[in-house]
C-alpha cells in the first residue's frame, strides 16, 4: 500500500465531547479523497446516436499486455470493495482489489450506522426494527425490494460488531451519536463514529480511515494484493455469457484479471456522469452543487454491468442529499428564497429541505433566517427534533445546549471565515440588504412569519407550534441554505446473495455488485431515519458477499 500517496488530507481526531459543526465543516463537507477532475460528459452517448453508453458494449478488447489470475477480483477501493475484499481474505480466498485512482477512496462523515451493536447494548439503546425498516421501506415510496433490506436489518449488528473488534484493535475511539426524536422524521441514535486508529495515521482522514483499516488487515492475512491506476474498462465472459474477469487499463498496458470465484462491482455511484443523472436522477441537476471532490464516480461498474446483461432498477434512482453546500447549520427556523417568500414547513429532515428548497423554492438555495435569541429556541427545539445538522455530530449523553453551543461556535466563525454563507447584523434592515432576496417582500414575509409565532399556529404550512420562533431581536443571523448532492445510491438490479441480475431476474453468473453502485435496497429517497445506513450497507454487503464467495457465509436468522 502507497502510505505516502499525494493528495489525500491529514486526519483531525475530532476528540472531545464530539465532533463539533465547526469540526464537520473542517472535513470540507464531507471528507472526499481527492483525485484528478473527471470529464463528467464523458459518457454523453453520441457516439451511440440515440441509445445510451450502457446500451452500447464495446468491442472486446484484445491486445491484452499480461494476465492474472485470483479467485475474486474486486473492482473499487472505496467502503464496500476493501471490506468484501477483506471478508474475502481473512477466510482464505486470495483477492485481487484494483482502483483507479492511485488512493482508497472513502466518501461521507465517516459513520456507519447499524441498528445493533455492542456500544448501542452498552448505551441501553435498543432499535425497533419493525418501526425502522418500515420507515425506510416508506421513504422509498414502498420501491425498494423489501427481502433486501430486511437482510440487512439481521445482519447489521453482527457486521458491526466486526467493524468494531478490527478498529478497537487499531486503538480506535467508537463513539455513538444521537439522532432526532421528531415524531415525522426520526433518526435513530445509531451513527457509530470511528476514529483515531493508528493505521495510515499519517495520510488518513476520518472519512478514509475505514479505507485503510481493511486493506491493512487485508494485506496481513497474505491472500490480498491491491493494484492502484488501474480502471476496469471491460468485463470478460465465457462462451455460457457468464463472467470470468475483467480488463483493466495500465501504463504498461490492458491487464486481463481471471477471477475464478467471481467479479465484485463496487465501483460506487453515478454522480459525476451527467448521461445518468439527466435520464436516471434529474433531480439531481437542481442542486447547488455535488458536494465529493473527487469526481470519480461516474458510472463505470454500471456499464460494465449493462454490457454484459445486467439490468438496472427502476428510475427515478434515490438520491441522497444535504442541505450544507453553502452553510452548515439548518435548524427549525425561517426560510425565504430569493424571491422573498417562505415555501415550506422547515422542521424536517435534510433530504425534505434540498428538495424543498429546490422544488417548491424555485432555487439552489434559500436562506435561514433567526434572530438574537436563537441559542435557546434551538435547544429548546431539540426536545422535539433534529437530526443532522440541526443538532450535530455529539455523542450520546451530551446535552441539546452542547449541541447549540457548537452551532453558534460555527456560526460566529462563519461570519467572519465565510461571509458569502453567513450574516448578521444589528437590524432586519441591515441582514436583508447583505442578501439576494427582494428585500420587500422579504420584510412582509417575516412580519406574516411573526404573526403565525405569535398566534401559536402556522396556518401556511402547518410546522408544530414548538417549532415556532418569531424573527424579532437583534441580533439577526441569516444562513445560506444549499441543496447539495452526495451521492445516487442505487442503479444495478442485484438478487438478496448480491448477483446482478438480468431484466428477467436471472444472475448474470460470476458477477456481484455491492455499495453506492448497486441498487434495490433503496428507491427514490434515501432513509435517513437510520443515520449512515449508506455505509452501514457498505459493511454488510461488503462482509457478507467476502464470506459467501469464502464458501463460509451462514445467514443471520430472523
Amino acid at each position: 500500500m502507497d502510505r505516502n500517496a499525494q493528495g489525500i488530507s491529514r486526519r483531525d481526531l475530532l476528540r472531545g465531547a464530539g465532533i463539533s459543526a465547526a469540526g464537520v465543516a473542517a472535513l470540507g463537507m464531507i471528507g472526499c479523497s481527492p483525485s484528478a477532475p473527471a470529464d463528467t460528459n464523458a459518457a454523453d452517448g453520441s457516439a451511440a446516436g440515440e441509445k445510451h453508453t450502457w446500451e452500447v458494449a464495446p468491442e472486446p478488447i484484445t491486445d491484452i499486455a499480461s494476465t492474472v489470475d485470483t479467485e475474486v477480483l474486486v473492482i473499487g477501493a472505496g467502503y464496500s470493495g476493501t471490506c468484501c475484499a477483506l471478508s474475502a481474505a481473512e477466510n482464505g480466498t486470495k483477492v485481487i482489489l484494483v482502483e483507479k485512482d492511485n488512493v482508497p477512496n472513502g466518501h461521507g462523515v465517516g459513520g456507519t450506522g447499524a441498528v445493533g451493536s455492542k456500544y448501542l447494548t452498552e448505551l441501553g439503546i435498543v432499535v425497533d426494527k419493525p418501526l425502522e425498516m418500515q420507515r425506510w421501506v416508506s421513504t422509498c415510496g414502498n420501491r425498494c425490494r423489501e427481502s433486501l433490506v430486511g437482510k440487512w436489518f439481521r445482519e447489521s449488528e453482527r457486521c458491526m460488531n466486526w467493524l468494531i473488534d478490527l478498529a478497537e484493535d487499531d486503538g480506535c475511539d467508537v463513539m455513538v451519536t444521537v439522532g432526532s426524536n421528531s415524531v415525522v422524521h426520526p433518526e435513530v441514535d445509531c451513527y457509530h463514529m470511528i476514529y483515531g486508529g493508528q493505521t495510515a495515521a499519517d495520510v488518513a482522514s476520518i472519512a478514509t480511515y475505514i479505507e485503510y483499516l481493511f486493506i491493512d488487515r487485508a494485506e496481513k492475512t497474505g491472500n490480498f494484493e491491491i493494484v492502484y491506476n488501474s480502471p476496469a474498462v471491460q468485463l470478460v465472459t465465457d462462451d455460457s455469457g457468464a463472467v470470468t474477469g475483467a480488463i483493466c487499463e495500465t501504463d504498461e498496458g490492458y491487464v486481463l484479471y481471471n477471477a475464478s470465484k467471481g467479479v465484485v462491482l463496487a465501483t460506487g455511484d453515478i454522480s459525476y456522469n451527467d448521461e445518468y443523472i439527466d435520464y436516471f436522477a434529474p433531480v439531481a441537476n437542481k442542486v447547488m452543487t455535488r458536494l465529493c471532490s473527487d469526481q470519480g464516480n461516474t458510472g463505470d461498474g454500471h456499464n460494465m454491468a449493462a454490457w454484459v446483461g445486467g439490468a438496472f432498477q427502476d428510475a427515478p434512482w434515490p438520491t441522497m442529499m444535504h442541505p450544507q453546500a453553502a452553510g452548515m447549520f439548518s435548524g427549525p427556523f425561517l426560510f425565504i428564497n430569493p424571491d422573498g417568500k417562505r415555501f415550506m414547513n422547515e422542521a424536517t429532515w435534510v433530504q425534505g429541505k434540498c428538495v424543498g428548497t429546490m422544488i417548491n423554492g424555485g432555487y439552489d438555495h434559500c436562506w435561514s433566517i433567526f434572530d438574537g435569541g436563537w441559542e435557546a429556541d434551538n435547544t429548546a427545539s431539540l426536545e422535539f427534533g433534529g437530526g443532522m445538522f440541526w443538532d450535530s455530530f455529539r455523542p450520546v449523553g451530551s446535552t441539546a445546549a452542547d449541541a447549540t453551543a457548537s452551532h453558534a461556535e460555527a456560526i460566529e466563525a462563519g461570519i467572519t471565515d465565510n461571509p458569502d454563507n453567513y450574516k448578521k447584523a444589528d437590524t432586519l434592515d441591515e441582514l436583508l440588504a447583505q442578501l439576494d432576496v427582494d428585500v420587500e417582500t422579504a420584510k412582509a414575509t417575516i412580519e406574516r412569519y411573526n404573526e403565525l409565532c405569535t398566534a401559536g399556529e402556522d396556518v401556511d404550512f402547518y410546522k408544530e407550534s414548538h417549532y415556532l420562533f418569531g424573527v424579532e431581536e437583534g441580533p439577526f443571523y441569516a444562513v445560506k441554505l444549499g441543496p447539495g448532492l452526495l451521492c445516487v445510491p442505487g442503479g444495478i438490479h442485484i438478487s438478496d446473495d448480491f448477483e446482478v441480475l438480468t431484466a428477467e431476474d436471472q444472475p448474470v453468473a460470476g458477477l456481484y455488485a455491492i455499495g453506492n453502485c448497486a441498487g434495490d435496497i433503496y428507491a427514490y429517497d434515501y432513509p435517513i431515519n437510520i443515520q449512515g445506513n449508506s455505509h452501514g450497507r457498505c459493511l454488510v454487503e461488503g462482509k457478507c458477499l467476502g464470506e459467501q464467495l469464502a464458501g463460509v457465509y451462514e445467514s443471520v436468522k430472523a
